[in-house]
């Protein structure tokens, strides 16, 4: 528990500039001489223990103390609830073990002003209600930057499981409005100024629609609560409860959850609307709660934006050894590749880093697909998934007096088959042996090899050999998969691996 919490404060402090007497974590990792990796998940707890206590004295206690009183308070829920609540409770857990949920929550609360208020901690006393919908209020705002603030309180709205909106109110801000960001609230500031309902009129007419066993509910409710200055342990984030297809660390947009999940068109003119968004994120949440559904749910990509685009035709290169010639190095890399694949690059782009070591470069290419192409020619020394499920390459570059191992991977995974490189014009086709059982998917075939194991786990390339085996054995899936090249298959199995079933700290997929 130490570890994961700590650096998810870290991450937490990193995303809001809160620096260590007066250094970020990556300048202060540097003067501590704690090597190159600068992943907080990659420290020991006793690393990140001291980047927390440069921060503020007694910082790591009060993070592990609230990571105590969270599962104290999903405690008393779980068993004030008893069995009726057990699908709610589910759906909490699967939020507060989301990678990426130390990151967002780790520290809320913990560095406050005295606009701050805290939900009092009771104990739970009779009867839970009949419906466990009961306990849920969804809650969302919307934001303007001031002199004071750039995410100031300017509306917020609440509702119930019934849909019913039980509060919605404009909040004026404290300071000189300087962007009401009117083309995404709606909001204007002269509308605002004559506001007379502050921050903490709004605090208390929130609280008092709570009770003690009362669950917030959101989309990414992390910043609700920032701007509200409310600090909660009983939460539950839709955005946590689904995964991008190939992007698992990716929070779904709210518009494009409603559209997949509800099949509603929804903020069409590109204006968030308090109440709408509010109730979408209520339904979707008690649509969840009810189909009964415990793992992340995958829904497919948004159309790719100009940005993915761009990414998704250049590929990232890293752990390049610092040296005058590095860039020579790379080019040669790319030089040596077949002319189909070589010709299409456009650019080498050496990036700055605050690493004395190591560097890094992007490659940009064509094409999404001559850099797919140009992935997987690539000549690879081994090929593993990063921590985002990511394909990643381990590739010899050479230098004049030595060579030295470098990890290549695309930028984006799952949009414009970033991901997924396209076989090579000449690779040779093996011929699938066919059965008469058909192929279940990449996913279901893991979770069956997983399944049939007495530990419910085993060392990721031993999961990726088999399922690719079976892959050549069974007929049905994607036309033409069984015979696609071996290092195309085992990038498929890679890509397709729930990321629930992996881990950071043991080499193992355990079936979860």
């Amino acid at each position: 528990m130490e570890q994961p919490a700590l650096a998810g404060a870290v991450r937490w402090v990193q995303a809001n500039d809160i620096r260590a007497q007066g250094v970020g974590w990556s300048t202060w990792l540097d003067g501590q001489n704690a090597g190159p990796q600068k992943d907080p998940q990659r420290h020991p707890a006793q690393v990140l223990r001291q980047f927390l206590e440069a921060v503020r004295p007694g910082l790591p206690k009060e993070v592990l103390a609230a990571v105590q009183g969270e599962e104290e308070a999903m405690q008393s829920l779980a068993t004030f609830l008893g069995s009726k609540g057990a699908g709610l409770v589910k759906l909490m857990e699967l939020t507060r073990t989301h990678p990426n949920f130390r990151a967002f929550y780790g520290c809320l609360g913990l560095f406050p002003d005295e606009t701050w208020v805290q939900r009092k901690r009771r104990k739970l006393k009779g009867e839970p209600p009949e419906n466990v919908e009961d306990i849920l209020l969804a809650v969302d705002c919307e934001m303007v930057a001031t002199d004071q603030d750039q995410n100031a309180l300017a509306r917020v709205c609440a509702c119930n499981a019934k849909g019913e909106v039980l509060m919605d109110r404009l909040v004026r801000p404290e300071g000189v409005i300087t962007d009401a960001r009117s083309d995404i609230t709606g909001l204007q500031a002269a509308q605002l100024a004559e506001v007379d309902f502050s921050l903490s009129d709004a605090q208390e007419e929130l609280l008092g629609l709570m009770s003690p066993w009362t669950v917030l509910v959101g989309h990414t409710l992390n910043h609700d609560l920032s701007v509200l200055r409310l600090q909660s342990f009983l939460v539950l984030d839709i955005g946590l409860l689904y995964a991008i297809e190939g992007q698992p660390r990716r929070r779904p947009a709210l518009a494009h959850l409603v559209h997949q999940l509800l099949r509603k068109d929804f903020r069409l003119e590109g204006l968030h609307d308090c109440v709408q968004d509010v109730l979408m994120t209520m339904q979707i949440a008690v649509q969840r709660l009810r189909g009964g559904a415990v793992g992340t749910v995958w829904v497919p990509a948004p159309p790719a934006s100009d940005k993915d685009l761009a990414n998704a035709r250049t590929l990232y290169v890293h752990r390049v050894p610092q040296r005058q010639d590095a860039f020579a190095a790379i080019a040669k890399l790319f030089a040596s590749l077949p002319a189909e694949f070589g010709s299409s690059l456009e650019g080498i782009n050496m990036l700055q880093s605050g690493n004395a070591a190591l560097i890094s470069a992007t490659a940009r290419f064509a094409s999404a697909e001559a850099a797919e192409a140009a992935f997987l020619a690539i000549p690879a020394e081994s090929i593993e998934i990063d921590k985002v499920q990511r394909p990643q390459k381990l590739v010899k570059i050479h230098f004049e007096d030595r060579s030295a191992l470098i990890c290549i991977r695309p930028i984006l995974g799952g949009i414009g088959k970033a991901s997924l490189a396209k076989p090579e014009p000449k690779a040779p086709v093996v011929k699938p042996k066919r059965t008469g059982k058909g192929w279940p998917g990449w996913r279901r075939a893991a979770e069956q090899l997983l399944a049939a194991q007495p530990s419910k786990a085993l060392h990721w390339q031993q999961l990726i050999e088999e399922l690719v085996l079976q892959r050549r054995e069974q007929a049905g899936g994607r036309p033409g998969e069984q015979s696609e090249p071996q290092e195309l298959l085992q990038l498929r199995a890679l890509a397709h691996l729930p990321e629930e079933f992996l881990s950071e700290t043991e080499p193992l997929v355990r079936l979860r």
